[in-house]
């Protein structure tokens, strides 16, 4: 093999290389990225995550705040113990209407009679108040 082939055999070599780590990358990127979008959804279908969307999107104080539509949004953190009996959930997520957005804290307890408690359920709009919406809060628990 003369030095011009041995020249153009590595060329073709490191190009090969190259294109299968960007591939083994993207590979691995698409995974973890499909992962996380399965157990971003796994945590959205929970009882206690529909029912707390559905209890922040209805508080009048919410929508005036940020606007509608309002959606959820993508990502959720935190973590859900949910047995028949007992279990509790401490969940983090973003709502998003069309004059803002907002962070959103869940606190909750699953009583022994299998209804959610919401201990904490905070809206924290982006530089504006905080708007309860816990059980047991009304129109006067936001904070100032």
């Amino acid at each position: 093999m003369s030095q011009t082939e041995l020249m153009a055999w590595k060329n073709k070599a490191r190009r090969w290389v190259v294109l299968g780590l960007v591939g083994l990358a993207t590979g691995v990127f698409g995974v973890g990225l499909m992962t996380l979008q399965m157990s971003y959804a796994m945590l959205k279908k929970t009882d206690v995550m529909q029912d707390a969307g559905t209890r922040v999107m209805s508080d009048e104080r919410v929508r005036k705040k940020l606007g509608q539509p309002l959606r959820l949004g993508w990502a959720v953190s935190g973590e859900i113990e949910d047995l028949p009996d007992r279990g509790t959930a401490r969940l983090d997520f973003s709502l998003l209407g069309s004059n803002g957005r907002a962070a959103v804290t869940l606190r909750a307890d699953k009583c022994p009679t299998g209804q959610w408690r919401y201990l904490l359920l905070e809206v924290k709009p982006i530089g504006g108040e905080a708007i309860s919406c816990a059980d047991g809060a009304t129109g006067a628990s936001e904070t100032n």
